[in-house]
């Protein structure tokens, strides 16, 4: 099937530049013909190019089966140049009239919606429409987990165009009291990335609204609704149904931006919950399977229409794919050359820093030996220091009773002469060879 999508501008990224390459991709998978046609081109057009997605300008193109428009703009543009050609519309906002379906009938035959709120929006339109509710497509392949998050939380990650202001500083007062990092990527911050991956890997907090937060679940990262539109908190098992139906943004809970909430949120972090993202997204959100129901739709609408595929046309779209893969491949390969280099550079420095600690081991037990010697020969000589005070004391003791014994009577002195000192002495020697016997034994 032969297909046109257009789009009006597709320059910085954002959500409906990213859905444009991750569908267009898809099709090509499934063997059909898709052309981005763009009006206002610029970073984004460079990322599908380098993706083998053919770009137009204009619209000097072959006559396609079925066409897709994600603005006014370009929905009235196309239909004025194919107005026989079935004609989808996808909706990625109600909140800019760019994005709002043509009001005109019959320009369009079918509006394809990502949130039930949408669709109740498109609902409420004079211009009565055939609405089709999918969901958001991520590539799951690109946007797959690096590694898991850490089990306390050191950095969060601001993905998206629109968080700043009061709820921003809100968020970072209320956070950076536990000592989290902050990174932000998206207009706000001046910085703006097609390959987010590595930024959301990173990090052990995902903060933000609608495909950013389906971006963090693909990548296994705890997510945090929160937007200066509205916060809904963590994204779980439990709340998805209700933040899917409102594109997730923030908006689903009524939850107000409170300080103590976020704190207590905080307290709340499992990096268990990046696992749980995950499996979420690949049962709802698999760009395979919006792709699968995005050509079932073009097929409804293009019942008339008999497919264009040929054997060559097909062996020309394998051959192209089979060039792609190998040049993906030949790219790793380059790429891989200086990472192994770093790689056994590493193993080369862990097994250096192993047998160091190895050594500190040895070292460290050796002195914890000398120690445990160096402690019982105190304790000895403390023991032996203790039993002398208690030899010193009971000679004295013994002291006194011998000079209360030579005293029969208050006032009258009895002559040393008339005790029998050699019994005196000899029980003198006798407590004393008995204490140095306690004592060296």
């Amino acid at each position: 099937m032969r297909i046109v999508l257009g789009t009006y501008q597709f320059g910085s990224v954002g959500g409906s530049e990213t859905y444009a390459i991750t569908i267009a991709e898809q099709f090509l998978r499934l063997g059909h013909d898709i052309t981005i046609y763009v009006k206002s081109p610029g970073m984004m057009a460079e990322v599908a190019r380098e993706r083998e997605i053919r770009i137009a300008t204009d619209l000097e193109l072959p006559k396609p089966d079925v066409v897709l428009s994600q603005d006014g703009v370009v929905a009235y543009e196309m239909s004025a140049k194919w107005p026989e050609v079935p004609h989808a519309f996808i909706c990625h906002s109600p909140l800019f009239e760019l994005q709002t379906p043509p009001a005109v009938p019959g320009v369009v035959g079918a509006v394809v919606v990502m949130s039930e709120r949408f669709e109740n929006r498109l609902r409420a339109l004079a211009t009565k429409h055939r609405i089709v509710r999918f969901r958001q497509p991520i590539d799951v392949d690109r946007l797959a987990p690096r590694g898991a998050a850490r089990k306390q939380p050191r950095k969060a990650l601001l993905l998206g165009n629109y968080l700043q202001g009061d709820p921003k500083r809100l968020l970072m007062e209320a956070w950076g009291g536990a000592g989290l990092e902050f990174t932000q990527i998206g207009n706000p911050s001046g910085t703006n990335s097609v390959d987010i991956v590595q930024a959301i890997a990173e990090a052990d907090i995902v903060v933000g609204k609608a495909r950013a937060v389906l971006d963090a679940m693909s990548c296994g990262r705890p997510a945090y609704v929160y937007d200066v539109f509205g916060t809904d908190g963590w994204v779980t098992p439990q709340v998805y149904d209700a933040m899917e139906a409102d594109a997730f943004a923030g908006l689903a809970l009524s939850r107000p931006f409170d300080p103590a909430q976020l704190v207590t949120d905080l307290g709340a972090y499992d990096p268990l919950m990046g696992l749980a993202n995950r499996k979420l997204v690949m049962m709802h959100h698999h760009a395979r399977i919006h792709a699968q129901q995005m050509i079932d739709l073009c097929s409804d609408l293009a019942k008339p229409t008999a497919s264009r595929t040929t054997p060559k046309l097909e062996l020309s779209r394998l051959v192209e794919s089979n060039w792609r893969s190998e040049s993906k491949l030949l790219s790793a390969r380059i790429a891989f050359g200086p990472v192994a280099e770093r790689a056994k550079r590493a193993e080369d420095e862990v097994s250096r820093l192993r047998d160091r600690n190895e050594r500190y081991r040895h070292v460290i037990e050796q002195l914890a030996t000398e120690l445990k010697i160096a402690t019982a020969g105190e304790e000895r000589n403390e023991f032996r220091r203790r039993l002398a005070a208690k030899v010193e004391q009971e000679l004295q003791v013994d002291q006194g009773k011998l000079s209360e014994s030579i005293m029969e009577k208050p006032g009258e002195r009895i002559r040393m002469s008339q005790i029998k000192r050699r019994v005196v002495a000899a029980k003198i020697k006798r407590l004393i060879r008995r204490q140095y016997r306690r004592l060296i034994g």
